[in-house]
């Protein structure tokens, strides 16, 4: 599991999901950042929850804003997803996140795959964005 305190997501592996777990990231958030939310492959995709695809060439968000809940605590759970992201494209898509001046991939969502997110402890209104490697596609997520 990545811990990324402070910033826009921690990544859990789970190989029913194919997300790629990265370890010891730990990066800044700016005052309109999502607080600690977390992305969690967690084993199955919540129906309820909304979702963003991965498709098309380049690869893009379709939508590329979501409205999201916060859960309370500090595990990932599938009782506390709050978005899911499916990829439907043929090739794994590398998620990532702005760090600094640059970005760094948090996981990868394998082809046909989904990736829950879930968003702990986040403010109303606090909003945080996601990235595709390779692409200028801009997923903003925005906690209800």
């Amino acid at each position: 599991m990545i811990a990324i305190k402070k910033h826009l997501v921690r990544t859990a592996a789970v190989g029913a999901l194919g997300v790629t777990a990265v370890a010891g990231f730990v990066a800044p958030a700016s005052a309109a950042s999502v607080a600690a939310p977390h992305l969690v492959s967690a084993g199955v995709a919540v129906a309820a929850a909304p979702n963003t695809n991965i498709q098309g060439s380049p690869a893009k968000w379709s939508p590329t804003k979501l409205s999201v809940a916060t859960h309370k605590g500090t595990k990932c759970t599938t009782a506390k997803v709050s978005f899911n992201i499916t990829n439907k494209t043929k090739k794994s898509q590398a998620i990532q996140e702005k760090s600094g001046s640059g970005k760094t991939t948090i996981g990868t969502v394998k082809p046909g795959k989904k990736a829950g997110i879930c968003v702990l402890n986040a403010s109303s209104g606090a909003k945080g964005q996601l990235y595709i490697k390779g692409s200028k596609s801009v997923l903003t997520i925005t906690v209800k």
